[in-house]
């Protein structure tokens, strides 16, 4: 994605200017010479523009507030490619991008001028000499181009939400006196975008979904300035989703515009927090001592059929939040219609999870905005402060990773549930047989389609070559433990047609998961592991004569398994140990092995890995081992009394929320 980075620039401090013809902006864009520009307009004149363009919620019997709204739209929209169109440097840049192709160009604003937050600069009609003349610039095809606004001073070097386990806070209000909002309906949206993340719960028990929902989704539905501020402090929220009209209020004179939450002491009145206040709610100090707060915040300001002063409050708002250092800021220049608002907690919240580009996500999101939703100029309502990093691009992979692999731990969680159910040992008598049988085969199907949709995310192609060999990593441990579950299932069938149905797709799963083994080892042949795994699937699969075949790899796998005995990096030399417990195991399957000096040896490996206390390498291992016990014993017999004495030479270990 090629980047296109304007700078507009004034003399003066950031806050207490107002637009005015006389005040001149220095304009900078790449290596291009600056220039100087300056808004065609005073402040008022603006605010009564922003007037005329959030009156959605008036009563227009004849059409006349509509037709002026739709004036204003188009002459707002060429006044400001007006000012874009005096940025020669700018022309240049956005033209060199439509010569190297019709991927989406990231036009980086940066204003450090408070008032310029009131430009909307989103609202652009394409002047002569930039793509798609004469049209939207943002909703043009010729250069797809998404604008996201920024201020100097916050610090674009990472992005906090990246790779971290997301949990969103949901903050919602709706005053007597201000206006109905969408509650249940973002508060549905919401519940969706979480649910391939949510373990199981049993749900006939409110209290398991709560907590389970808790670690996700955080809900506030009558907010106040301490609820926010006590859920940013805990310091594990990365997302806030603020839903609440905005409001005038005056300060020293002058009118601004805030949020209207309730009170804190009376929630039956307003409490109207402008910019400057949310933001030292969503950053305050956490417990440890430092600075917490989200890495993104999105403000959906809807329309009100009795309040229409919620002008600029998104924008304005959006402007502070993202100054006091919140990377990811997504607001509105104008109200928001109660569709428009669903639509951008649905297409933001759901992608944004899994680490796709917001930049990415914001142009569908417009794009969707225009399409979708008639009668309103919701698209160019849509603002986004960001402060990106540099390695964005670099980055989402592995918070794509992450996310698949707490999703797949998340469904197979419940798919062992699943088989639990069908256990007689740990099934409700209550139930018929039938009933159980019907229960775990839902609960399982459910388990698998979410395993298959998050795999799809997980197509090598999507991924940097550095990365495959943990990808394909995840996808034959996945695969393996699916079918692990399979042949648990299988044991408790309704009958020997079914037990063989099941028993099938149990293999079928290893053989994809022995193919993806060769290919982590392919991506990287230092994943001793990979092909460790791969010898045993064999074993499992071809029968034990088929590891006489397999010399080379054998010989390959156990040189480098002992040569990382010696590794300067404990937890390497802990997976060593894991891997050279099963090679020993698989040489007790060769003719003439001896079995007892074999299982000794796999033994002093075994407690060596408890000494060196790596808690989940121990897990890990003792996990595989069970297998032997459990999975592969029926075609594997003979290494289940070695398997046995390894078990109990392992301790428990710990599991983190990697898939094993």
């Amino acid at each position: 994605m090629k980047t296109v980075t304007l700078e507009l620039l004034r003399h003066g401090p950031a806050h207490n200017q107002l637009l005015s013809p006389l005040t001149q902006y220095l304009a900078l864009c790449g290596n291009h010479p600056a220039v100087t520009v300056s808004a065609p307009f005073e402040h008022k004149q603006m605010s009564a523009r922003l007037w005329d363009l959030g009156e959605y919620g008036f009563t227009d019997p004849d059409g006349s507030r509509k037709k002026r709204r739709e004036q204003q739209l188009k002459d707002t929209a060429q006044i400001m490619g007006g000012i874009l169109a005096g940025i020669p440097g700018l022309i240049a840049e956005l033209a060199e991008s439509t010569i190297e192709g019709d991927k989406l160009t990231h036009m980086r604003l940066i204003l450090s001028a408070s008032e310029l937050a009131l430009l909307p600069f989103e609202l652009a009609t394409a002047p002569n000499g930039f793509p798609g003349s004469g049209q939207a610039l943002l909703l043009q095809s010729q250069l797809p181009l998404c604008i996201t606004r920024e201020v100097r001073r916050v610090n674009n070097e990472k992005v906090p939400w990246l790779g971290k386990q997301p949990r969103i806070l949901f903050a919602a209000a709706s005053p007597p006196g201000v206006g109905a909002i969408p509650l249940e309906s973002h508060l549905l949206a919401l519940r969706k975008v979480i649910d391939p993340w949510m373990r199981y719960y049993d749900e006939s028990d409110p209290e398991a979904l709560r907590r389970e929902l808790d670690r996700h989704l955080v809900v506030r539905p009558q907010a106040t300035v301490d609820q926010i501020q006590r859920a940013c402090a805990g310091g594990d929220i990365t997302h806030v989703h603020i839903l609440a009209h905005g409001m005038a209020f005056s300060d020293a004179g002058d009118e601004r515009f805030g949020l209207a939450l309730h009170d804190a002491r009376n929630p039956a009145r307003v409490d109207v927090v402008d910019g400057v206040r949310l933001a030292a709610l969503l950053r305050t100090p956490d417990r440890q001592g430092g600075i917490s707060g989200p890495s993104v915040v999105t403000i959906a300001s809807c329309e009100s059929a009795n309040q229409g002063a919620v002008l600029g409050a998104g924008a304005s708002v959006a402007h502070a939040v993202h100054e006091a250092g919140v990377p990811l800021v997504v607001g509105s220049q104008f109200p928001l219609s109660f569709a428009a608002s669903v639509l951008m907690v649905e297409c933001l919240y759901e992608e944004l999870l899994w680490g796709k580009d917001p930049r990415i996500l914001l142009h569908d999101l417009r794009m969707q905005l225009k399409s979708r939703i008639r009668d309103t100029h919701d698209w160019a309502s849509l603002v986004a402060y960001a402060a990106l990093p540099p390695t964005l691009s670099r980055d989402l992979p592995e918070t794509r990773f992450r996310q698949a692999r707490r999703s797949i731990n998340a469904a197979l969680g419940r798919a062992d549930k699943a088989i639990n159910i069908s256990s007689a040992r740990v099934s409700r008598r209550s139930l018929s047989v039938g009933e159980e049988e019907q229960n775990a085969d839902n609960l399982l199907n459910q388990a698998f389609a979410q395993i298959e949709s998050a795999k799809e995310r997980l197509k090598p192609a999507a991924f940097p070559r550095g990365q495959l060999v943990s990808v394909y990593g995840l996808l034959a441990s996945t695969e393996k433990r699916q079918a692990e579950i399979m042949f648990r299932r299988s044991q408790f069938a309704a009958n020997a047609s079914q037990q063989t149905a099941y028993r099938n797709r149990s293999d079928e799963s290893l053989q994809r998961s022995r193919q993806y083994y060769l290919e982590a080892f392919d991506a990287d042949v230092s994943a001793v592991w990979a092909i460790v795994q791969y010898l045993v699937l064999t074993a499992v699969l071809d029968g034990p004569a088929a590891i006489d075949q397999k010399n080379d790899m054998r010989t390959t796998a156990w040189f480098l398994s002992e040569r990382n005995l010696h590794h300067e990096d404990r937890k390497e030399v802990a997976w060593a140990r894991g891997n050279l417990i099963e090679l020993v195991l698989l040489d007790t399957l060769r003719t003439g092995a001896d079995v007892q000096a074999a299982t000794r040896q796999a033994e002093e490996h075994a407690r060596q890995l408890n000494h060196s206390h790596e808690r989940f390498e121990i897990y890990t291992t003792r996990r595989q081992i069970l297998r032997y016990l459990e999975f592969f014993n029926e075609r594997l017999p003979g290494l289940v009394g070695p398997a046995e004495n390894i078990w109990e030479t392992l301790t428990a270990g710990t599991p983190d929320d990697s898939t094993e």
